[in-house]
């Protein structure tokens, strides 16, 4: 990138000042990019893949997701039964039927700590394979997208470096935005036949102002799922009551030792819920046709998960959520007594707070499935240009770095600078405290180094 130099029209000392934050935002948006950059273009890569999650993983399995459509299916009952007949030592965990008369239904098993999914015929009972839920594919990108597959120190570093991304987007709006005699068409356009260092300067910029406000979105609401700041999150939601989940889950009426993340998946909103238990019967376990028929006439979209009860106080627990649920408004969230068929709990998206609804629609944002293909192809294309967006910064800064140096932009001069860096490190730490923590951390060695450096300068010292 080019530092303007057409500033003859203002007073030298404005200049200096400008030029100064200039090109101290100019640096920290080199250290950012050059640190980051390999970890933005594994989430870009990771996400443009999780996009077509419900296309690729039949596509990869066909003998295992689809069958012949029968005249008749089996009861679940049934079907379960199958199961249980090919692993007796196993327990169910859930049950999914895809209502599509070509497909196999999904049970869940759990052999010891490790979990399968096992597909089953719904017309003849016949039990056709089974995948370890952990080495599916797109649970290795989800697991490759969300923690680098290194569990909470990656979490923790791809939080760090979404939240960079913000910062990132920011500086570079500043550095790319018209100043002095440029005009807005001379910004946005990329200039061919002016050398390779302009025209990747320009498709670096270019591509980053265009996508801006998609790529903020893509970034912030992929947050909640961090754990640092997604921990946050809930306890500011909790402390301002901005959840609309039931009062009665928290005025000690019921017992409840999990929350329902604990037990299955389900929307973002539900997962901090208290799960309700059942009051033991000896009349044995509702069969689950009884609850497939609560689910049928409370109206809860096909597709839903019934997720088994846990030992004698669990309960039903049907999901509705995700790609399988079509829509965000079909969210659903319900625990049924496993001997009385009660409905203990039934939150839905009609009862989501307005806050709850803002992130549950980023999080469909995210994931392709907000309105249609249409939403995929959005996500897919800032994916790629965030791809693209990386690629031309360091193809820019290696061609215009000095040779056998790494060319880093020049420090601001005097300590502002730096009084500035610890007030922005603070401000971040109340809102992102990773980000504020590196921006102290980077700040505090480049102080270090300055340090050092005039010492080195000074006479007799040398």
């Amino acid at each position: 990138m080019e530092v303007n130099t057409n500033l003859e029209s203002q007073p030298e000392q404005v200049i200096s000042k400008k030029m100064s934050l200039y090109k101290a935002i100019w640096r920290w948006h080199f250290y950012g990019g050059m640190i980051f950059a390999p970890i933005l273009i594994l989430l870009a890569i990771t996400g443009s893949i999780y996009l077509f999650k419900p296309y690729v993983e039949p596509m990869l399995d066909p003998d295992l997701h689809y069958v012949e459509k029968g005249s008749k299916e089996l009861t679940p009952s049934l079907q379960l039964k199958a199961v249980r007949d090919k692993y007796p030592v196993d327990a169910i965990t859930s049950f999914t039927n895809v209502k599509d008369p070509e497909r196999a239904t999904e049970v869940g098993i759990a052999k010891g700590d490790v979990s399968y999914t096992v597909f089953v015929n719904p017309y003849t009972g016949k039990v056709l394979g089974e995948l370890q839920n952990d080495k599916r594919l797109m649970e290795i990108i989800v697991k490759l997208h969300g923690e680098v597959m290194v569990g909470k120190i990656g979490d923790h570093l791809v939080e760090l470096s979404a939240s960079w991304a913000i910062i990132l987007l920011a500086t570079g709006l500043y550095l790319y935005f018209p100043r002095n005699k440029q005009t807005f068409l001379d910004v946005i356009r990329i200039r061919i036949g002016k050398g390779s260092r302009i025209f990747w300067r320009d498709l670096h910029a270019s591509t980053g102002f265009w996508m801006t406000i998609i790529l903020l979105v893509l970034v912030l609401s992929g947050l909640p799922w961090a754990s640092s700041f997604g921990e946050r999150l809930n306890t500011f939601v909790a402390k301002v009551n901005l959840s609309n989940a039931p009062e009665h889950l928290w005025d000690g009426s019921i017992q409840s030792t999990k929350v329902t993340k604990e037990v299955a998946k389900t929307p973002w909103a539900a997962e901090n819920i208290p799960v309700p238990e059942s009051v033991y019967s000896n009349k044995g376990m509702l069969p689950i046709e009884n609850v497939i028929k609560i689910a049928e006439e409370t109206n809860i979209h096909p597709g839903y998960t019934i997720n088994m009860p846990e030992g004698d106080t669990g309960v039903y627990l049907i999901s509705s959520y995700g790609f399988a649920a079509g829509s965000v408004k079909n969210y659903v969230t319900m625990d049924i007594d496993q001997y009385s068929g009660k409905v203990l709990l039934d939150y839905r998206w009609k009862d989501y707070s307005p806050f709850d609804k803002t992130v549950e629609t980023g999080i469909a944002l995210h994931e392709g499935r907000y309105f249609g293909v249409a939403n995929l192809i959005i996500d897919l294309i800032a994916c790629l240009s965030l791809i693209l967006i990386v690629f031309s910064g360091i193809t820019m800064w290696w061609k215009r770095r000095p040779k056998g140096k790494i060319g880093i932009p020049k420090a601001s001069e005097g300590n502002k600078f730096y009084l500035g860096v610890l007030l922005i490190s603070v401000i971040c730490g109340l809102l992102m405290p990773m980000v504020g923590i590196s921006i102290f951390l980077i700040g505090l060695i480049e102080f270090i180094v300055k340090l050092i450096k005039q010492k080195v300068r000074r006479p007799g010292l040398e």
